[in-house]
């Protein structure tokens, strides 16, 4: 069955109380977590089964978080990016992750030049190419994450700050817990004027299992 957890409240002064919470905690986060951490988000996951017995609220996703063990000189890179399962190998959302320790943490950059780097997770040589200068830092995009008793739990800055571009009337709010088997994410979109939703999931997180711990499946 997986973990079991309840992400995502609706009232932003109760994720800046859990926000603060995992403040005081992280610090106490030991260095090697950052290694099981890693270990545990790298691979290729789908949550067909939940979209399955849920098809009115979840579309089956394939999702790849690919290591980039050349990008960074500190803490350890990633690459990831993801399709819908009915229309596979039309990738979205790629961008790249920089997990890093004391505390753990996760910093976010978008690609300058999206398109072009769509697909990728699906060929290492091509992502070996992957240059910081192809990068944009979303500072305000910071995810602290918190080891707890059976899962990593990680949780965005609250305040709204994360947004892809300065001039963006919404912001992204994300939260996860992820154990060596299972990703469970709720990532939705606000609007910074009324803070109501205005996409991602309204019926709950996305479950994601791990179908094999490595990357580059064959291709559908």
């Amino acid at each position: 069955m997986g973990v079991r957890i309840t992400l995502g409240s609706r009232n932003p002064e109760d994720r800046r109380s859990s926000f603060l919470h995992m403040t005081a905690s992280a610090a106490a986060t030991s260095d090697s977590d950052l290694n099981t951490f890693a270990d545990w988000l790298e691979g290729y996951y789908s949550n067909r089964a939940q979209a399955m017995a849920e098809p009115v609220w979840f579309v089956p996703v394939s999702l790849w978080y690919v290591r980039l063990p050349h990008l960074f000189s500190e803490g350890i890179g990633f690459f990831t990016e993801q399709f819908n399962e009915h229309t596979p190998g039309r990738f979205y959302r790629s961008r790249v992750l920089q997990v890093l320790a004391d505390p753990l943490r996760i910093e976010n950059y978008k690609l300058r030049d999206q398109a072009a780097w769509a697909g990728a997770s699906q060929d290492l040589q091509r992502l070996a190419q992957l240059s910081l200068s192809d990068l944009q830092h979303l500072p305000g995009c910071r995810i602290l994450v918190e080891k707890r008793a059976d899962c990593y739990h990680g949780q965005m800055l609250p305040g709204g700050g994360c947004r892809l571009n300065p001039g963006d009337s919404t912001y992204i709010h994300i939260e996860f817990d992820l154990t060596a088997q299972e990703f469970i994410t709720w990532d939705r979109g606000f609007d910074a004027t009324t803070g109501q939703q205005t996409w991602g999931s309204r019926a709950g997180p996305y479950r994601y299992q791990k179908r094999i711990p490595v990357v580059f499946p064959p291709r559908p």
